[in-house]
Protein backbone atom coordinates (compact mmCIF):
# COMPACT_ATOMS: atom_id res chain seq x y z
CA UNK A 1 0.00 0.00 0.00
CA UNK A 2 1.52 3.35 -1.13
CA UNK A 3 2.20 5.70 1.43
CA UNK A 4 0.43 9.28 0.72
CA UNK A 5 2.87 11.77 1.98
CA UNK A 6 0.35 14.83 3.54
CA UNK A 7 0.69 18.70 2.23
CA UNK A 8 0.70 21.09 5.12
CA UNK A 9 -1.32 23.47 3.28
CA UNK A 10 -1.06 27.26 4.56
CA UNK A 11 -3.49 28.45 6.96
CA UNK A 12 -5.02 31.73 6.42
CA UNK A 13 -6.51 33.54 9.09
CA UNK A 14 -9.71 34.36 7.84
CA UNK A 15 -11.11 36.04 10.63
CA UNK A 16 -7.84 37.96 11.33
CA UNK A 17 -8.55 39.52 7.42
CA UNK A 18 -12.05 40.23 8.07
CA UNK A 19 -11.63 42.01 11.00
CA UNK A 20 -9.58 44.21 9.30
CA UNK A 21 -11.93 44.37 6.37
CA UNK A 22 -14.45 45.00 8.73
CA UNK A 23 -13.10 48.08 10.23
CA UNK A 24 -11.70 49.27 7.21
CA UNK A 25 -15.79 49.20 5.66
CA UNK A 26 -17.29 50.22 8.89
CA UNK A 27 -14.51 53.37 9.25
CA UNK A 28 -15.34 54.21 5.50
CA UNK A 29 -19.49 53.55 5.99
CA UNK A 30 -19.50 55.72 9.37
CA UNK A 31 -17.09 58.70 8.46
CA UNK A 32 -19.24 59.11 4.99
CA UNK A 33 -22.65 59.13 7.06
CA UNK A 34 -21.79 61.95 8.76
CA UNK A 35 -22.06 64.00 5.10
CA UNK A 36 -25.52 62.61 4.31
CA UNK A 37 -26.78 63.15 7.15
CA UNK A 38 -25.96 66.60 6.56
CA UNK A 39 -27.50 66.89 3.96
CA UNK A 40 -30.88 65.03 5.17
CA UNK A 41 -30.38 67.04 8.35
CA UNK A 42 -31.46 69.90 5.52
CA UNK A 43 -35.31 68.99 5.05
CA UNK A 44 -36.47 68.37 8.61
CA UNK A 45 -38.21 71.46 10.28
CA UNK A 46 -35.68 71.84 13.25
CA UNK A 47 -33.26 74.88 11.86
CA UNK A 48 -30.04 72.75 11.30
CA UNK A 49 -27.98 74.44 13.63
CA UNK A 50 -30.18 74.07 16.81
CA UNK A 51 -31.15 70.40 15.26
CA UNK A 52 -26.93 69.48 15.72
CA UNK A 53 -27.18 70.80 19.00
CA UNK A 54 -29.59 68.72 20.12
CA UNK A 55 -28.05 65.51 18.76
CA UNK A 56 -24.61 66.33 20.30
CA UNK A 57 -26.53 67.00 23.76
CA UNK A 58 -27.64 63.35 23.54
CA UNK A 59 -24.75 61.71 22.46
CA UNK A 60 -23.70 63.41 25.11
CA UNK A 61 -25.76 61.88 27.68
CA UNK A 62 -25.58 58.77 26.28
CA UNK A 63 -21.73 58.62 26.64
CA UNK A 64 -21.65 60.27 30.11
CA UNK A 65 -23.75 57.09 30.87
CA UNK A 66 -21.14 55.02 29.65
CA UNK A 67 -18.60 56.79 31.46
CA UNK A 68 -20.24 56.57 34.32
CA UNK A 69 -20.07 52.94 33.98
CA UNK A 70 -17.09 52.24 33.21
CA UNK A 71 -15.44 54.56 35.86
CA UNK A 72 -18.50 54.15 38.66
CA UNK A 73 -16.22 51.11 39.96
CA UNK A 74 -12.49 53.19 40.32
CA UNK A 75 -15.20 55.96 42.75
CA UNK A 76 -14.90 58.08 39.67
CA UNK A 77 -11.39 58.40 38.89
CA UNK A 78 -10.27 60.43 36.32
CA UNK A 79 -12.41 63.27 36.28
CA UNK A 80 -10.12 65.62 36.36
CA UNK A 81 -10.92 69.22 35.67
CA UNK A 82 -7.98 70.36 33.72
CA UNK A 83 -7.92 67.55 31.94
CA UNK A 84 -11.27 67.56 30.84
CA UNK A 85 -10.96 71.27 29.96
CA UNK A 86 -8.03 70.00 27.26
CA UNK A 87 -10.35 67.40 26.18
CA UNK A 88 -13.64 69.44 25.37
CA UNK A 89 -10.40 72.18 23.77
CA UNK A 90 -10.03 69.10 21.44
CA UNK A 91 -13.73 68.43 21.10
CA UNK A 92 -14.44 71.63 20.07
CA UNK A 93 -11.89 72.05 16.92
CA UNK A 94 -12.03 68.39 15.46
CA UNK A 95 -15.63 67.54 16.38
CA UNK A 96 -17.56 71.23 16.90
CA UNK A 97 -15.70 73.34 14.32
CA UNK A 98 -15.06 70.47 11.29
CA UNK A 99 -18.67 69.57 11.70
CA UNK A 100 -19.72 73.61 11.97
CA UNK A 101 -18.06 74.85 8.55
CA UNK A 102 -18.94 71.36 6.89
CA UNK A 103 -22.55 71.90 7.54
CA UNK A 104 -22.84 75.48 6.75
CA UNK A 105 -20.93 74.76 3.58
CA UNK A 106 -23.49 72.21 2.70
CA UNK A 107 -26.18 74.70 3.81
CA UNK A 108 -24.51 77.34 1.36
CA UNK A 109 -25.22 74.92 -1.33
CA UNK A 110 -21.75 73.09 -1.49
CA UNK A 111 -23.06 69.22 -2.29
CA UNK A 112 -22.29 66.54 0.35
CA UNK A 113 -20.06 64.68 -1.74
CA UNK A 114 -17.92 67.55 -2.81
CA UNK A 115 -17.49 68.38 0.54
CA UNK A 116 -16.57 64.94 1.44
CA UNK A 117 -13.87 65.42 -0.96
CA UNK A 118 -12.19 68.74 0.17
CA UNK A 119 -12.27 67.12 3.42
CA UNK A 120 -10.42 64.50 2.11
CA UNK A 121 -7.61 66.70 2.36
CA UNK A 122 -7.22 65.91 5.57
CA UNK A 123 -5.14 62.91 5.05
CA UNK A 124 -1.86 65.11 3.99
CA UNK A 125 -2.26 67.09 6.94
CA UNK A 126 -2.46 63.88 9.14
CA UNK A 127 0.44 62.46 7.05
CA UNK A 128 2.51 65.27 8.00
CA UNK A 129 1.17 65.61 11.74
CA UNK A 130 2.36 61.90 11.78
CA UNK A 131 5.59 62.11 10.52
CA UNK A 132 6.57 65.28 12.62
CA UNK A 133 5.19 64.44 15.80
CA UNK A 134 4.25 60.58 15.90
CA UNK A 135 7.28 59.58 14.36
CA UNK A 136 5.59 57.96 11.07
CA UNK A 137 7.57 58.09 8.05
CA UNK A 138 5.34 57.91 5.24
CA UNK A 139 6.55 56.59 1.76
CA UNK A 140 6.88 58.40 -1.26
CA UNK A 141 4.37 56.03 -2.74
CA UNK A 142 1.70 57.35 -0.13
CA UNK A 143 3.05 61.15 -0.62
CA UNK A 144 1.52 60.46 -4.44
CA UNK A 145 -1.62 58.61 -3.62
CA UNK A 146 -2.52 61.07 -1.36
CA UNK A 147 -1.75 63.69 -3.69
CA UNK A 148 -3.59 62.16 -6.43
CA UNK A 149 -6.70 61.98 -4.11
CA UNK A 150 -6.09 65.62 -3.42
CA UNK A 151 -6.11 66.45 -7.18
CA UNK A 152 -9.45 64.56 -7.59
CA UNK A 153 -11.22 66.72 -4.78
CA UNK A 154 -10.15 69.85 -6.63
CA UNK A 155 -11.62 68.63 -10.45
CA UNK A 156 -14.83 67.48 -8.13
CA UNK A 157 -14.83 71.28 -7.00
CA UNK A 158 -14.81 72.60 -10.24
CA UNK A 159 -16.98 69.78 -11.65
CA UNK A 160 -19.96 71.03 -9.19
CA UNK A 161 -19.47 74.55 -9.59
CA UNK A 162 -20.10 73.93 -13.43
CA UNK A 163 -22.95 71.97 -12.69
CA UNK A 164 -24.39 70.76 -10.04
CA UNK A 165 -23.51 73.22 -6.94
CA UNK A 166 -25.26 76.49 -6.67
CA UNK A 167 -22.86 77.99 -3.90
CA UNK A 168 -20.46 80.97 -4.42
CA UNK A 169 -16.94 80.12 -4.53
CA UNK A 170 -16.29 81.73 -0.77
CA UNK A 171 -18.17 79.01 0.10
CA UNK A 172 -15.60 76.24 -1.02
CA UNK A 173 -13.35 77.74 1.49
CA UNK A 174 -15.83 76.43 4.97
CA UNK A 175 -14.59 72.72 4.03
CA UNK A 176 -11.31 73.93 3.94
CA UNK A 177 -11.32 75.80 7.57
CA UNK A 178 -13.09 72.53 8.95
CA UNK A 179 -9.99 70.61 7.48
CA UNK A 180 -7.62 73.62 9.64
CA UNK A 181 -9.54 73.36 12.43
CA UNK A 182 -9.55 69.34 13.26
CA UNK A 183 -6.12 69.49 11.99
CA UNK A 184 -5.20 72.16 14.76
CA UNK A 185 -6.86 69.73 17.35
CA UNK A 186 -5.08 66.82 16.03
CA UNK A 187 -1.76 68.89 16.25
CA UNK A 188 -2.81 69.73 20.26
CA UNK A 189 -3.95 65.92 21.01
CA UNK A 190 -0.46 64.53 19.41
CA UNK A 191 1.30 66.94 21.64
CA UNK A 192 0.06 65.29 24.74
CA UNK A 193 -0.46 61.86 25.96
CA UNK A 194 -3.89 61.02 26.59
CA UNK A 195 -4.97 60.96 30.80
CA UNK A 196 -8.34 60.13 30.73
CA UNK A 197 -10.60 57.14 29.81
CA UNK A 198 -12.05 56.87 26.26
CA UNK A 199 -15.87 57.03 27.48
CA UNK A 200 -14.70 60.31 29.48
CA UNK A 201 -12.82 62.05 26.35
CA UNK A 202 -15.71 61.14 24.34
CA UNK A 203 -17.81 62.84 26.61
CA UNK A 204 -16.15 65.92 27.32
CA UNK A 205 -15.55 66.14 23.29
CA UNK A 206 -19.30 65.67 22.89
CA UNK A 207 -20.28 68.37 25.33
CA UNK A 208 -17.81 70.90 24.02
CA UNK A 209 -19.08 70.36 20.30
CA UNK A 210 -23.21 70.82 22.01
CA UNK A 211 -21.99 74.25 23.35
CA UNK A 212 -20.36 74.97 19.89
CA UNK A 213 -23.58 74.50 17.79
CA UNK A 214 -25.76 76.07 20.37
CA UNK A 215 -23.63 79.08 20.41
CA UNK A 216 -23.48 79.05 16.61
CA UNK A 217 -27.74 78.38 16.41
CA UNK A 218 -28.20 81.27 19.24
CA UNK A 219 -25.51 83.66 17.12
CA UNK A 220 -27.64 82.87 13.94
CA UNK A 221 -31.19 83.67 15.66
CA UNK A 222 -32.54 80.08 15.36
CA UNK A 223 -32.77 79.69 19.11
CA UNK A 224 -32.95 76.31 20.56
CA UNK A 225 -36.16 74.88 19.84
CA UNK A 226 -36.90 70.68 20.61
CA UNK A 227 -37.11 69.10 17.46
CA UNK A 228 -40.74 67.29 16.79
CA UNK A 229 -41.03 63.78 17.37
CA UNK A 230 -41.96 62.90 13.89
CA UNK A 231 -40.66 59.91 12.19
CA UNK A 232 -38.25 62.09 9.85
CA UNK A 233 -36.62 63.89 12.81
CA UNK A 234 -35.93 60.74 14.56
CA UNK A 235 -34.55 59.18 11.85
CA UNK A 236 -32.04 62.18 11.24
CA UNK A 237 -31.18 61.94 14.84
CA UNK A 238 -30.60 58.12 15.18
CA UNK A 239 -28.61 58.57 12.07
CA UNK A 240 -26.48 61.33 12.89
CA UNK A 241 -25.72 60.09 16.86
CA UNK A 242 -25.48 55.96 15.98
CA UNK A 243 -23.68 56.04 12.63
CA UNK A 244 -22.02 59.53 12.26
CA UNK A 245 -20.80 60.08 16.13
CA UNK A 246 -20.65 56.82 18.03
CA UNK A 247 -19.81 54.67 14.86
CA UNK A 248 -17.79 57.24 13.46
CA UNK A 249 -15.98 57.80 16.51
CA UNK A 250 -15.13 53.91 17.71
CA UNK A 251 -14.22 52.83 14.17
CA UNK A 252 -12.12 55.57 14.30
CA UNK A 253 -10.40 54.10 16.78
CA UNK A 254 -10.39 50.43 15.65
CA UNK A 255 -8.48 52.34 12.89
CA UNK A 256 -5.47 54.38 14.41
CA UNK A 257 -5.58 51.10 17.11
CA UNK A 258 -5.25 48.31 13.80
CA UNK A 259 -3.73 51.01 10.91
CA UNK A 260 -1.99 53.38 12.32
CA UNK A 261 -2.35 57.55 11.58
CA UNK A 262 -1.49 57.16 8.00
CA UNK A 263 -3.45 54.22 6.77
CA UNK A 264 -6.28 55.67 8.84
CA UNK A 265 -5.87 59.02 6.82
CA UNK A 266 -5.75 57.20 3.59
CA UNK A 267 -8.97 55.28 4.69
CA UNK A 268 -10.41 59.10 4.79
CA UNK A 269 -9.59 59.48 0.96
CA UNK A 270 -11.71 56.59 0.61
CA UNK A 271 -14.85 58.17 2.22
CA UNK A 272 -15.84 60.97 -0.46
CA UNK A 273 -16.48 57.90 -3.39
CA UNK A 274 -18.77 56.44 -0.56
CA UNK A 275 -20.49 59.65 0.25
CA UNK A 276 -20.66 60.51 -3.87
CA UNK A 277 -22.15 57.18 -4.35
CA UNK A 278 -25.31 57.75 -1.51
CA UNK A 279 -26.13 61.34 -2.46
CA UNK A 280 -26.40 60.00 -5.98
CA UNK A 281 -28.59 57.32 -5.12
CA UNK A 282 -30.70 58.94 -2.05
CA UNK A 283 -31.01 62.19 -3.48
CA UNK A 284 -30.16 62.24 -7.09
CA UNK A 285 -26.52 64.51 -6.94
CA UNK A 286 -24.61 62.88 -9.90
CA UNK A 287 -21.35 63.82 -10.76
CA UNK A 288 -20.50 65.02 -13.93
CA UNK A 289 -17.28 63.72 -15.96
CA UNK A 290 -14.72 65.92 -13.75
CA UNK A 291 -16.34 64.42 -10.88
CA UNK A 292 -16.20 60.83 -11.96
CA UNK A 293 -12.90 61.52 -12.85
CA UNK A 294 -12.25 63.27 -9.35
CA UNK A 295 -13.78 60.25 -7.69
CA UNK A 296 -11.84 57.76 -9.52
CA UNK A 297 -8.51 59.13 -8.84
CA UNK A 298 -9.22 59.62 -5.22
CA UNK A 299 -10.31 55.86 -5.09
CA UNK A 300 -6.76 54.89 -7.09
CA UNK A 301 -5.06 57.20 -4.70
CA UNK A 302 -5.89 56.48 -1.63
CA UNK A 303 -5.82 52.81 -2.85
CA UNK A 304 -1.96 53.06 -3.52
CA UNK A 305 -1.37 54.71 0.01
CA UNK A 306 -2.92 51.91 1.71
CA UNK A 307 -1.23 49.29 -0.36
CA UNK A 308 2.04 51.26 0.61
CA UNK A 309 1.60 52.22 4.27
CA UNK A 310 3.81 50.96 6.95
CA UNK A 311 3.30 51.61 10.65
CA UNK A 312 6.54 53.47 12.16
CA UNK A 313 6.93 55.35 15.47
CA UNK A 314 4.00 55.74 17.78
CA UNK A 315 1.37 54.74 15.63
CA UNK A 316 -2.12 55.44 16.69
CA UNK A 317 -0.81 56.49 19.83
CA UNK A 318 -1.54 60.43 20.54
CA UNK A 319 -3.87 61.48 17.47
CA UNK A 320 -7.08 63.36 18.55
CA UNK A 321 -6.46 61.30 21.71
CA UNK A 322 -8.78 58.64 20.99
CA UNK A 323 -6.51 55.23 20.71
CA UNK A 324 -3.89 54.47 23.27
CA UNK A 325 -0.14 53.76 21.45
CA UNK A 326 0.20 50.94 20.22
CA UNK A 327 3.75 50.48 20.89
CA UNK A 328 5.39 50.97 24.55
CA UNK A 329 8.63 50.94 25.81
CA UNK A 330 9.94 48.08 27.52
CA UNK A 331 10.86 48.17 31.41
CA UNK A 332 14.02 49.06 31.82
CA UNK A 333 15.94 46.16 33.46
CA UNK A 334 17.25 47.11 36.77
CA UNK A 335 20.79 46.16 37.76
CA UNK A 336 22.11 45.39 41.07
CA UNK A 337 25.73 46.51 41.69
CA UNK A 338 27.69 43.98 42.19
CA UNK A 339 30.04 43.87 45.53
CA UNK A 340 32.71 46.09 45.72
CA UNK A 341 36.10 44.79 44.73
CA UNK A 342 39.12 44.88 47.18
CA UNK A 343 41.93 46.74 45.94
CA UNK A 344 45.46 44.28 46.58
CA UNK A 345 48.13 46.91 47.65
Amino acid sequence: MLAIPQIRLPRFRQPRYLAVLGVALGFVVCWSSGFVGSRLALAVDTPTLSLYAWRFALATLLAGAWALAATGRRNGGGWRPRALGFEALVGSLTVGGYLLAMLLAIESGVSAGVAALIGALQPLAATLLAGGLLGERPRPVQWLGLAAATLGAGLSVVDDLQGLGSAALWAYGLPLLAVAAVSLGSVLSAGRPASLPMSVRLTAQLAAATAVFGVAALWRGDGLPAPRPSVETLTVLAWLIVLATFGGYGFFNASLQRFGVSQSAALVALTPAATLAATALMFGEWPGALGIVGMAMGLLGAGAALASGRRHGRGAGGHVATASPTVRRKPRRVVRPSAPTTRRG
